[in-house]
């Protein structure tokens, strides 16, 4: 093995004309040329051998990584290939030759950049499949907080590692770092004066998806009255979809300070409140058999718990009672209400059952001594204008 790269030297030493420096930059470019093969070698393996080896894993994650190195090994060999090419022409040149050291430092510059524009390729790519495959396998009930954060995770990674990179190549070339962090140190502190209410409803949007006080798709009441499902959870705001079909924009920042009602949340169940009133010598037991039946017959109203009717008050003109039952949802309280009060007006009608209506009565008394007072008076009038006539 020896011989014959000792014969390959002679050649190719021959071949250069017995110059030192062809004969290096030849074998440089056998050197970037073998490195450049053993990529592609490496890279078939690798998509061959090696994806049937990690085949056997029950996680995908390796196969995402294999993914990403396979679409980057060719460029890493041929860096590596003109890096030793570069370090075996240095071998071949004096140091009194200027104008080819010269040459060789900028091709080692621009060597160092293309390794750190490529590990930064592979370590943005790298950390973003990571971090969606962690947030994807988190539990269902951080569905939304993965669905939100995952992109802002993903964005800060890379300008992180981007910034880590530019000090790197900022380093090697010899210039001072830290001047340029405290310049963005300062313009970060005037940035967050700026910004901070935008960050405060950032820090709110957080903990909303952390804490979780309602979900997409949750009907709530927020102080100010109105009622909506909740359309989105941003980081900056909150969007509620109102009855009319339009969105409420809410920040974040206000939801938390404020007190609020799920009405789904954490079970979607709510209770429907009917009043009836009947005239007072009503069958009582009997209204409230007839009120608990159309209860139970209705088929939104849930048969546990028992729908259940209570004689509530003594009303000015009636028996005051209270039907109360559940339904699934918010969604069904409004129409099951409606319908259970038609189906109880129609029933009390049919079982001559009095629905009354307020009924007031006036007594007119007159004194007579006041009558008495205002017909003398009147008699005195009409004696005065005689007089004066």
């Amino acid at each position: 093995m020896q011989l014959f790269i000792e014969s390959i030297r002679e050649y190719l030493y021959s071949l250069s004309g017995h110059s030192s420096i062809l004969f290096h930059l030849f074998v440089g470019i056998i050197i970037a040329v073998l490195c450049l093969a053993a990529g592609k070698l490496l890279k078939l393996f690798l998509s061959t051998v090696g994806r049937k080896l990690i085949s056997f894993t029950k996680t995908e994650i390796d196969d995402k990584i294999l993914d990403i190195l396979l679409g980057r090994i060719i460029a890493l060999s041929g860096i590596a290939g003109i890096y030793f090419a570069v370090q075996e022409v240095e071998n071949g040149i004096s140091p009194e030759n200027t104008a080819a050291v010269a040459v060789l430092n900028y091709s080692n510059h621009a060597i160092y950049i293309a390794t750190i524009l490529v590990l930064t390729s592979l370590a943005i790519r790298t950390t973003k499949m990571l971090t969606v495959h962690l947030l994807e396998n988190a539990p269902q009930q951080y569905e939304q907080v993965n669905k939100t954060l995952a992109p802002l995770v993903n964005r800060i990674l890379s300008i992180a590692l981007v910034l880590f990179a530019l000090a790197l190549s900022l380093d090697h070339f010899g210039q001072n770092i830290t001047s340029i962090l405290t310049i963005l140190g300062a313009g970060s502190l005037a940035i967050g004066l700026a910004a901070q209410e935008t960050i405060s409803n950032m820090i709110s949007g957080f903990i909303i998806m952390l804490d979780r006080p309602f979900r997409i798709g949750d009907r709530i009441k927020i102080p100010t009255g109105e009622i909506g499902n909740i359309y989105e959870i941003g980081l900056r705001s909150t969007k509620i979809l109102d009855f009319d079909n339009n969105l409420i924009i809410v920040p974040n920042n206000e939801l938390i300070k404020t007190r609020m009602v799920n009405f789904d949340y954490p079970h979607g169940e709510i209770r429907v409140v009917v009043d009836v009133a009947a005239a007072y010598g009503t069958d009582v037991a009997k209204v409230k058999a007839l009120l608990t039946q159309l209860a139970l017959q209705h088929p939104a109203v849930l048969k546990k718990p028992v729908p259940e009717v209570f004689l509530t008050s003594f009303g000015d003109s009636a028996l005051n009672f209270q039907l109360v039952c559940r339904v699934r949802s918010f969604q069904e309280r409004f129409g099951t209400a409606e319908s259970l009060r038609v189906q109880i007006y129609e029933t009390f009608l049919k079982e001559k059952i009095e629905i009354p209506f307020p009924q007031r009565e006036i007594q007119l008394r007159y004194s007579k001594k006041k009558l008495e007072t205002s017909s003398q008076r009147k008699n005195l009038q009409r004696t005065r204008r005689s007089i004066n006539g």
